[in-house]
């Protein structure tokens, strides 16, 4: 590759830059307001009286065997 098609890269570089700066931005607003902190409790927000805690809610149908 010579010199002269690296210019074909700066696109890429471009939005390379793009998307550091903005993983930046994200982690240090996650960081400002909190939400790397206490991670077990985060975690439980999810969880109403609906679908409790430890219980299953879901699951995949089983399969009928055929005969």
């Amino acid at each position: 590759m010579d010199v002269d098609s690296y210019t074909d890269l700066i696109p890429l570089i471009a939005l390379g830059v793009v998307f550091f700066i903005v993983s930046v931005s994200v982690l240090y607003w996650c960081a400002k307001k909190g939400q790397l902190r206490n991670f077990d409790s985060q975690a439980k927000v999810i969880f109403t009286e609906e679908e409790p805690e430890g219980q299953v809610s879901d699951s995949f149908p089983t399969k009928k065997n055929k005969k």
